[in-house]
């Protein structure tokens, strides 16, 4: 009786042990996918929020340091508005890590082209924020 338990209990192991590695398989591969994405998503976000702070400190700092005086003199012309723009710009690339312009580069192409239209955006953002500030306060 003993022989017929041990050799039927071999039977089950050889026929459960495959079935078993697939799944375990399967739950690994799931395991490390679902990891995967937890640490792209995490590694977005990480540099999505240094380009966030990197654009608006540009944006800050160069209005601060060369528009608003070119605007209270009225001085500030198209091509003050590109000079503008450039200093944004470079003030940008210097505030982002190397890894933060790889990472632009290689997600979204060209870096200059990027980050500009961040830059933009981000002007509009903070010229149309004192009228926002303004309607909140009324209120």
């Amino acid at each position: 009786m003993n022989e017929f338990f041990s050799t039927l209990l071999q039977a089950v192991l050889v026929a459960a042990v495959p079935v078993i590695a697939a799944f375990a398989s399967k739950g690994f591969v799931a395991l490390a996918q679902y990891l995967g994405v937890k640490v792209e998503n995490a590694t977005f976000a990480k540099y999505a929020d240094q380009i966030a702070k990197a654009v608006s400190t540009a944006v800050i700092y160069v209005a601060q340091t060369y528009v608003d005086e070119l605007k209270k003199s009225g001085t500030f012309t198209e091509e003050n508005q590109k000079i503008a723009m450039q200093k944004a710009l470079e003030v940008a690339k210097k505030q982002l890590t190397q890894e933060a312009l790889e990472f632009i580069e290689i997600t979204y192409g060209d870096i200059t082209e990027y980050l500009t239209s961040k830059l933009e955006a981000e002007v509009k953002i903070q010229k149309n924020a004192p009228a926002v500030l303004n309607v909140i306060a009324e209120s």
